[in-house]
């Protein structure tokens, strides 16, 4: 038995220092716990996914003033077969703010309070009902809290399976700031997804596509993006860097008992963002639902009711996605037709309107 310091027990253990683990750590601050939050990377900001947030990101609040330098996007260009639409839009919908300095304005949140620590470059090896192993020691925990993403440790102690709603981006990333925001709606090309030009941080564009579906990613995602990049954007792919990576939204709850005592009534293991499930399948926005449900979490391990209820508003809001991704992207359905016929020239009409109002909903909401 590998016996613990007193040094070594902590009454909050996360594991990932992205957005949710954070976002979690930073609203735990002041409370009296001692926090623990545990990452593999050397630093933050090192995920491969976009740095982009929407208005309810900092609800209130201007990107802009909070982030130097922050890219604001008025004007998004919609595609399809029949070619693209510009439309332009009096207020933003996303401003390119970039992982690390997202995350690096999180992690200032933690660092007046000596009670948070932040372990760096100490990936989880080991979970077990009272410890975290680490490859350099073990840890106590009370509560723990999964926020490591797609591929979470934690999610995978509680023994909950990822097969629903599991989608894959694969993109190639051009070294210069993006000048457009594109999004193309291809049901013969991507089944269950859709094409993308946006930015990856401020310095740097990505191109490519996403898929839902288990196991898409080399047999069929990244050779449809190959071929539809070199056509549509004349991009010469042996020049540019590609990444792919794995988004989860299949949610199976929040909270959960994994004590040794089988009878204990007491939630003790978390969930958030998208070790979680909690990811937008149609939009596949996540950041936000990363630091809502870190937040909702931390408020309910601080016995705050709200912590309840923003998880409860978001597992409502998750479920609604998902039953409108189901219906809308099966491209053996007409919902998924009439998506096309709307986005073919939403700049006026029926289409204008229905399109401003499902738009707006996703930034908005």
């Amino acid at each position: 038995m590998v016996m613990l310091e007193a040094d070594d027990s902590f009454d909050v253990v996360i594991v990932g220092a992205g957005p949710g683990g954070l976002s979690c750590a930073k609203n735990l601050a002041g409370s009296g716990l001692r926090v623990l939050v545990l990452e593999k990377s050397p630093d933050v900001g090192m995920k491969i996914c976009s740095g982009e947030i929407s208005s309810k990101v900092f609800p209130g609040e201007d990107p802009i003033k909070k982030f130097k330098g922050a890219k604001v996007w008025r004007r998004v260009i919609v595609g399809t077969k029949k070619g693209t639409v510009s439309l332009d839009f009096d207020r933003p919908f996303l401003w390119t703010v970039g992982r690390y300095e997202l995350e690096t304005h999180l992690r200032r949140g933690c660092a007046n309070d000596p009670s948070i620590e932040i372990h760096f470059s100490e990936p989880v090896i080991g979970i077990g009902s009272k410890r975290v192993r680490t490859i350099k020691k073990e840890y106590r925990y009370r509560f723990l809290v999964g926020a490591d993403g797609s591929f979470s440790k934690v999610r995978e102690h509680l023994g909950l399976p990822t097969e629903h709603v599991v989608g894959y981006a694969f993109h190639y990333v051009v070294p210069t700031p993006a000048g457009e925001f594109r999004v193309y709606w291809l049901p013969d090309i991507f089944p269950r997804g859709y094409g993308y030009l946006m930015s990856k941080s401020r310095e740097a564009t990505m191109i490519g596509g996403a898929m839902a579906g288990g196991n898409v990613m080399h047999s069929t995602l990244a050779p449809r993006v190959k071929s539809w990049v070199k056509d549509e954007f004349d991009l010469d792919i042996s020049k540019h860097k590609c990444e792919g990576f794995k988004g989860n939204a299949d949610f199976r709850g929040w909270r959960f008992r994994k004590n040794q005592n089988p009878t204990s009534a007491s939630h003790n293991v978390f969930l958030v963002g998208d070790a979680a499930g909690l990811l937008n399948p149609v939009t596949t926005e996540g950041i936000y639902y990363a630091m809502k449900s870190g937040e909702g979490v931390a408020k309910h391990i601080r016995n705050d009711p709200e912590g309840k209820r923003i998880m409860e508003r978001l597992e409502s809001t998750h479920l609604a996605q998902v039953l409108l991704f189901s219906i809308f992207s099966n491209p053996d359905l007409p919902f998924c037709r009439l998506v096309e016929w709307v986005l073919e020239n939403p700049s006026k009409g029926i289409r204008k309107k229905i399109f401003d109002f499902v738009f707006w909903r996703f930034f908005d909401a």
